[in-house]
């Protein structure tokens, strides 16, 4: 009897040592996972495991398109985690949370073996925009590899195009515009744009010149039940097309609040901006008095997840002080997007009606895989962004740029397009 009672504590003792062997092989796993993410150039990485679920956070700023870093990462943390595992990724923009997707170790192994439009693979994760539970989690980590601090220095494309008469029919502009960008903490973003004409047959005089566009602070902000922050404090650069004879900016602060239903499918909210008139001109940032305005907007959106075909309709009071409603109407093909709009304003000219049409696009111009992030790296911008008006003449529902590169961020990380187009990046990539 007396055996058998000096056996137990020589059990517990045992099964306490085998428990902690344990724990500390998981830990140097994810370790040693953690390591070779950061290796591939990736940022705040952050790795989390209860029991078989392992949480795996990360930001992007190596890979062009967001769907192209993810696949990496899956197929990276999937080669070093078991069969049993959980995995939930966490993509993030300046450690602010986008999204959550979620599949199983094992059938990730599977699926991305079976051909594309295969059910099985078209499921190969699930993906939600609400991330709430996850927050102690994030809050607990010590990020490896943070961007804060870093620069990055970006060459954007500039393009203009006014239709003319018989005799000239177009008239053109091609300029370059350096962009140094950095971030100090969470969800921030510090940015100065240079504009640098190359070409120009426009008949803007100050447009001929090197100039600043914009000097912003952005910050990003998510609260809970999908609900986003995005605020401006600075100098924004807006077309001007009532005088010819000087390009005008305004100083203040602007902000965005947007909230999204049904797993990202939907959204609504509100911009608007506190702002006053300047112009830089003899060396000297030269302020307009008496012209500060409040401009809103509210807008609806709509994204159909089987053909990523989106609806957007923006109304409120703009720039020049015209009230305006804006329909647009947009699908994005991979990384292209291709949209159609037409806007109504009370702003017009003598013979001329409030309504206006175009089109916009979107397409990528950088390299598909960037150097790895550093200290301080040269690059082009992901994307450029261009938008045709069928009339110029009339600043019609006119808005200033912010530089809201987070924009690009949540349009590749939509919840139904990750699960979309995952399986064929990771099918290209085996």
């Amino acid at each position: 009897m007396q055996t058998k009672t000096c056996l137990i504590p020589l059990l517990l003792l045992l099964l306490l040592i085998v428990k902690g062997t344990k724990a500390q092989e998981r830990s140097n796993s994810l370790d040693s996972l953690t390591r070779t993410i950061v290796r591939e150039g990736f940022e705040s990485v952050g790795i989390h495991q209860n029991k078989n679920d392992v949480y795996l956070f990360y930001e992007n700023r190596l890979f062009r398109w967001e769907i192209d870093g993810l696949s990496r990462i899956l197929k990276v943390a999937s080669s070093s985690l078991s069969d049993s595992t959980i995995l939930h990724v966490v993509p993030m923009h300046y450690e602010v949370p986008v999204a959550v997707i979620t599949t199983a170790v094992l059938d990730y192994k599977r699926n991305k073996e079976l051909p594309t439009g295969d059910y099985h693979a078209n499921n190969l994760a699930h993906t939600e925009l609400n991330g709430d539970d996850l927050n102690s989690i994030r809050k607990s980590l010590k990020f490896q590899n943070r961007p804060f601090g870093k620069i990055d220095l970006f060459f954007l494309p500039g393009f203009g195009l006014t239709l003319g008469n018989y005799d000239n029919p177009f008239r053109l502009k091609f300029s370059i515009s350096p962009i140094l960008q950095t971030s100090l903490w969470k969800g921030s973003v510090v940015s100065v744009q240079v504009n640098v004409p190359v070409y120009n047959e426009l008949q803007q005089k100050d447009e001929s010149r090197v100039r600043l566009e914009t000097a912003m602070l952005n910050q990003l902000v998510r609260l809970p039940k999908d609900l986003f922050i995005y605020g401006s404090a600075g100098i924004f650069a807006f077309p001007n097309r009532i005088s010819s004879d000087i390009i005008y900016q305004r100083y203040g602060l602007a902000a965005d609040v947007r909230k999204y239903f049904f797993n990202g499918r939907f959204c609504t909210g509100f911009s608007g901006g506190y702002t006053s008139l300047m112009y830089f001109g003899e060396g000297y940032f030269n302020y307009v008095p008496n012209d500060t305005k409040f401009n809103y907007t509210f807008f609806g959106e709509y994204r159909e997840p089987k053909y990523d075909f989106t609806t957007r309709v923006t109304a409120g009071k703009f720039l020049y002080d015209d009230t305006a409603v804006r329909v647009d109407i947009s699908r994005q093909f991979h990384e292209l997007a291709i949209g159609l709009f037409v806007l109504k304003s009370t702003l017009h000219s003598d013979g001329e009606t409030g309504t206006v049409g175009g089109f916009n696009i979107i397409v990528p111009i950088a390299p598909r895989k960037a150097l790895k992030p550093s200290k301080f790296r040269v690059n082009l911008a992901r994307y450029f962004n261009w938008e045709f008006r069928e009339r110029t003449v009339d600043p019609l529902a006119t808005t200033y740029r912010t530089n809201r590169d987070w924009n690009e961020t949540f349009r590749n990380l939509n919840p139904d397009f990750i699960n979309k187009q995952l399986h064929v990046t990771s099918s290209e990539g085996k």
